[in-house]
């Protein structure tokens, strides 16, 4: 019964359950388990590899190095393989070219060239492959691509350059040329290094092409360089200025044989004489204008850059671009440009030149249409004087001079010479003293010996042996107030007119009070003018080295004489004491005030004003700091010896009255001196290159009374020292 009651309860509770609620919160947790049996171990991996060493960055010097060591040329493309380290030359470390380990990244670029080949199979011009159009025109140019660049080994500083240039008109069979220029830039002092390296792909001997010598154009222009400093070598240059090669600007060729002749030949250009210009357009639209450029030397002296291998070229090879390019107003065109002249024998193209330029046959051969007078070497005369006696204030002086013409002595009595004068000054601490020669007042007296108005004595002590005594005539003598020592010089020509064929001017000191005669100090060498200036002749061709110039262009000479004498004016008259003369001329274009010099004919009634000069439109080939170019070493440091004179300047003005005459002269007495003007020596040599008005008011307020303090900031071991700013 209870069984049954039970079943009944619960049916009934189950019959009448709700939906189910939510669910309740989680219980706590329960203990943990225990720990299982612990895994079996897996197999070990293979070792991993050693990493790569680290590379440090290493400490080096400023400078930069290259040096290519291989060059590949194929049809297919080139590449070179090179060398940066941190000196020229041997010996440096090695660059990182990055600048990322060393300091200072390098700029390396590139020029590639095939040599050409005549029809003789001589080397003629380079075609560079290297290319570019401005402007539409093509130029050779560098090339540096970043991407082309590998490094082989950056602690070896080694690295490789792949070109991107086509290698248009390859032949395995030339010889094939790169240049390579390297630029590093350290905390702003930029170095620059470039090496020239070729080959010839078949393996056969390679040509080198020297028609221009490094060292003749280095005789003028000293450490060549060009681009900024890109390139010192010509035969660099030869690479890319190429007959490809033209300045889109003016049109004109920068092909090196027609350029280095028209830059030369630049103000006697016939096209520049006839009012054009020569120009050409360079980076950034620069213009470098050649039209002012005077050759310091007769320009048919070829020679005197031409030399090397192919030197003679120039007599052998002659072309239309070459012969055109000085003298450009020649036309080989029908129908001939206006203001041209027509070739002579007309269009010649469809021949060689030298079917009538040869060297030296033919119609006009070509060494016989370059030559001067000057150039002929076939006579000489060497002219000196003998050691001297002392000789007494008051008295007219007495030499003896020997005479050797073309190596052989020469009895001058019997055979005279052209001319020869004899020239006395003094004293020798520096040339001053005034003697009057005929209407003209100058520091210097000059007689002649031989020749036209000839007066002193002249007699043999050994005709045979080319020997005799001059005695001045006793007009001329020693100033009774001189002291110290005197100088003659000699200056003579085998004949009188052109080719004259001058002795260097030779000079001997003579005692007046000395126990021993004292030369006046030697500042020049007159080799090193005629490095530039082949064979520097004055007045006619008949005066021949510095150590003679001297004599007349001291500090008591003023150019009074030939300054233009107009009426109702005032000039001033430059000195010409040789220290301003010659500082002021080489200064030239770099002068911030012209400098006029009258040279012959002199003012005249019917030119008033005579031949006038401005040397301040001179274009000097090289620094103007190097002062050995023309100085012989340590003689243009401060303090100036002692007994150095003051140069002078002079104010004329003319007095006359314009209605006076029908002329516009001035006529003496009414040329007068007005005012002097003297400058200390160490002022006057300064302000002659650095002739700003500033720098003329710190001189006069750094001297008192003549005496000068240039030395304080400007002599040795000083902040300013002129050897030093002077020497580079």
């Amino acid at each position: 019964m209870r069984v049954h009651l039970l079943s009944v309860f619960v049916l009934f509770v189950a019959a009448c359950e709700g939906p189910a609620g939510p669910q309740g919160p989680a219980g706590p947790a329960g203990p943990d388990g225990d720990q299982g049996p612990p895994g079996s171990n897996g197999a070990s991996g293979d070792p991993g590899g050693a990493g790569e060493d680290g590379t440090n960055p290493w400490f080096t010097d400023d400078a930069v190095g290259i040096e290519v060591t291989d060059l590949t040329v194929a049809a297919t493309g080139a590449t070179v393989s090179f060398k940066l380290d941190d000196k020229q030359g041997a010996g440096g470390k090695a660059l990182d070219r990055t600048g990322n380990l060393t300091q200072g990244a390098v700029t390396v670029s590139f020029v590639l060239a095939q040599l050409g080949v005549d029809g003789a199979g001589q080397p003629a011009p380079y075609t560079a492959y290297t290319t570019r159009v401005v402007g539409g025109a093509t130029q050779a140019t560098t090339e540096s691509v970043a991407a082309n660049f590998s490094t082989v080994s950056v602690t070896e500083g080694t690295y490789r350059y792949t070109f991107a240039a086509p290698l248009t008109g390859f032949d395995p069979a030339r010889t094939q040329s790169v240049i390579a220029i390297a630029i590093r830039n350290v905390d702003g002092v930029v170095s620059r290094d470039r090496a020239m390296f070729s080959v010839r792909p078949d393996g056969g001997t390679m040509l080198t092409r020297t028609v221009v010598d490094d060292g003749r154009c280095d005789s003028c222009h000293g450490g060549f360089s060009a681009h900024g400093g890109r390139y010192d070598h010509v035969s660099q240059c030869a690479t890319c200025h190429t007959q490809q090669t033209t300045d889109p600007d003016t049109g004109n060729t920068v092909d090196f044989a027609v350029m280095l002749h028209k830059i030369h030949r630049g103000a006697d250009l016939p096209s520049v004489a006839a009012g054009g210009t020569y120009q050409i357009i360079g980076f950034g639209g620069s213009v470098h204008d050649y039209s002012t450029v005077h050759f310091p030397q007769s320009i048919e002296r070829c020679d005197a850059c031409h030399g090397g291998a192919q030197g003679n070229n120039w007599q052998t090879q002659p072309s239309i671009a070459t012969c055109a390019s000085c003298h450009d107003d020649v036309s080989f065109v029908d129908p001939t440009p206006a203001g041209m002249t027509r070739h002579a024998y007309g269009v010649t193209t469809a021949s060689p030149c030298n079917v009538c330029h040869a060297a030296t046959t033919g119609v006009a051969p070509v060494v016989a249409s370059h030559v001067d007078p000057t150039f002929d070497t076939s006579r000489s005369l060497a002219v000196t004087i003998d050691p001297m006696g002392t000789v007494a204030p008051g008295t007219s002086p007495t030499f003896d001079f020997r005479v050797v013409v073309d190596g052989a002595p020469r009895n001058i009595l019997t055979a005279p010479l052209g001319q020869v004068r004899a020239t006395l000054s003094g004293p020798n601490s520096d040339f001053t003293n005034y003697w009057t020669v005929g209407t003209s007042t100058n520091p210097w007296a000059q007689t002649t010996i031989q020749g036209s108005g000839a007066t002193g004595t002249l007699t043999a002590v050994d005709a045979a042996a080319g020997i005799f005594r001059y005695t001045f005539p006793p007009t001329v003598v020693v100033p009774a107030s001189a002291t110290g020592s005197y100088t003659i010089g000699v200056e003579a020509t085998i004949n009188s007119a052109a080719p004259r064929f001058a002795t260097m001017s030779p000079t001997r000191a003579f005692a007046v009070t000395d126990t021993v005669a004292q030369p006046r100090r030697q500042i020049i060498d007159s080799a090193k003018c005629n490095a530039c200036h082949y064979d520097l002749t004055f007045h006619g061709g008949g005066r021949r080295g510095g150590e003679y110039c001297v004599m007349c262009h001291n500090p008591e000479n003023a150019n009074n004489e030939r300054i233009s004498r107009f009426e109702s004016s005032t000039v001033l008259a430059e000195s010409v004491d040789f220290r301003v003369m010659i500082h002021k001329i080489h200064a030239g274009e770099e002068l911030s005030q012209p400098y006029f010099l009258g040279a012959f004919p002199a003012p005249s009634v019917s030119n008033p004003a005579g031949t006038q000069h401005n040397f301040g439109e001179v274009r000097y080939p090289r620094s103007r700091s190097e002062c050995v170019a023309c100085h012989l070493p340590g003689t243009f440091s401060l303090p100036a010896s002692q007994g150095r004179a003051q140069s002078i300047l002079q104010e004329i003005t003319c007095t006359e009255d314009p209605a006076a005459d029908a002329d516009a002269y001035c006529t003496s007495p009414n040329w007068v001196v007005t005012q002097t003007y003297r400058l200390p020596p160490e002022t006057s040599v300064c302000t002659s290159c650095h002739d700003q008005p500033h720098v003329a008011v710190h001189a006069m307020l750094n001297s008192i009374g003549g005496a000068e303090a240039c030395a304080t900031c400007h002599g040795p071991g000083k902040s300013h020292d002129v050897e030093v700013v002077h020497g580079q």
